[in-house]
């Protein structure tokens, strides 16, 4: 048998959005995909599904404004008959909650990397609130269906961590979460605070702002304008008040080959609800709930749960990962509101607020993950092999996996 040291490690970071794989030998990962297929004639995966999406839902799009009885746009509705988009991951709001939907992408993604599977360990970095069916399907197709030698996992945060510093607030698409993480500590499980303020119900608001010729609002249009265009405010009073006075000179953004307008606004006012979550009350639907509070009084909460001799470390030190942690002044904003929370609360003036953005923050934990690998080839105790998956009771695999996933 190989020696231990001799196994290459596989790197899988499945994002609620993203999914990145990789090697542990090379620093970045060899793919990185939206967590997405299309069934037209043939299913394709991620950037090639969302491009074979379009092609087919947009291809009748030859001018401003289109004639609803005009050939083009009735041969554009008849191929949508035959084009599926599905959003895979379970925790996406979008999915049908398939876990099949998913694993046709994991495999998709180690088919791309043209390895013999039953040569290597895979190490996988899993969200801390992970569910048990979700781990028991992972282990299920890592074992069975392409027979990895051995596995192990690390939590996303702890993850990021590793990589960068000691707390980290994780923006992604299915959610916010505030992660403690403290050295000699692990992550503080106990304290982790979640909200549904995420990446989907951005677009959700965005959509509020879209003037269209039809009636379909194009859910990865959104996506797609959310990720280049919207900006976090550092005071909203002031930017609606200046949109206002410029009396309609602002003209609305047009999405490239599609009669879909966005009103300006919604570039100042999308992000905002991460601070002002009552903005959700005036989607249509039940998007507001009384209970959801802002993103940073989330932070001052998570830090306010852990010990006392940690949370000036804390706010010292604070981690923004997540895609939607990149729109453009996040981290300023974030600070500014925090600022506001500790003078209210009256904390000490030395209590210093220190909100890092680095780059690749998107990748983060898949950074994290690679040099954690590193250091695990050495320690068997942390992997659960094929034969011992085969071999013992599957819920007590899952525990030890859990248990190590938050040991560095």
């Amino acid at each position: 048998m190989e020696e231990e040291e001799n196994i290459p490690v596989i790197i899988l970071d499945p994002g609620s959005w993203k999914i990145k794989i990789g090697f542990a030998k090379d620093d970045l990962p060899n793919d990185e995909i939206p967590c997405i297929s299309d069934i037209s004639k043939d299913i394709k995966f991620g950037i090639e599904a969302v491009e074979d999406y379009m092609r087919i839902r947009y291809s009748h799009t030859t001018s401003h404004t289109i004639k609803e009885n005009s050939s083009d746009h009735k041969e554009g509705r008849n191929n949508l008959v035959n084009v599926k988009m599905t959003f895979a991951d379970p925790r996406h709001p979008l999915s049908h909650n398939n876990f099949n939907d998913v694993l046709e992408i994991y495999n998709y993604l180690i088919n791309k990397l043209n390895i013999n599977t039953d040569k290597y360990n895979i190490l996988i970095v899993i969200p801390e609130c992970a569910e048990k069916l979700f781990l028991s399907n992972i282990l299920r197709w890592a074992f069975k269906i392409h027979h990895f030698m051995s596995i192990s996992f690390i939590y996303n945060s702890l993850a990021a961590t590793y990589y960068y510093g000691i707390k980290t607030v994780d923006i992604g698409e299915s959610g916010s979460r505030v992660t403690p993480v403290a050295e000699n500590h692990g992550i503080f499980l106990d304290f982790i605070k979640n909200n549904e303020i995420s990446g989907y119900l951005i677009n959700k608001y965005i959509s509020n702002f879209v003037k269209i010729d039809e009636s379909y609002i194009d859910y990865i249009l959104i996506q797609d304008y959310k990720e280049r265009n919207s900006y976090v405010s550092l005071d909203v009073d002031k930017n609606i008040k200046m949109y206002s006075e410029c009396n309609g000179l602002i003209k609305p953004y047009k999405i490239p080959y599609t009669n879909i307008y966005i009103d300006p606004k919604s570039e100042i006012l999308s992000h905002e609800i991460f601070f002002q979550p009552e903005f959700l009350a005036h989607m249509p639907g039940n998007f507001f709930k009384q209970n959801i509070i802002s993103l940073s009084q989330l932070i001052f909460e998570a830090v306010s749960s852990c010990p006392i001799d940690l949370r000036k470390q804390f706010f010292d030190n604070i981690i923004l990962i997540g895609g939607v942690s990149n729109c453009i002044n996040f981290s300023q904003r974030l600070k500014k509101e925090l600022l506001h929370i500790l003078k209210e609360k009256n904390y000490s003036e030395n209590t210093n607020i220190h909100i890092k953005k680095f780059r690749m923050s998107h990748i983060s934990s898949y950074l994290g993950g690679n040099k954690y690998s590193k250091i695990l080839y050495h320690n068997k105790k942390k992997w659960v092999t094929r034969h011992e998956y085969h071999d013992s009771n599957k819920n007590q695999i899952i525990q030890k996996l859990l248990m190590w996933a938050n040991i560095l």
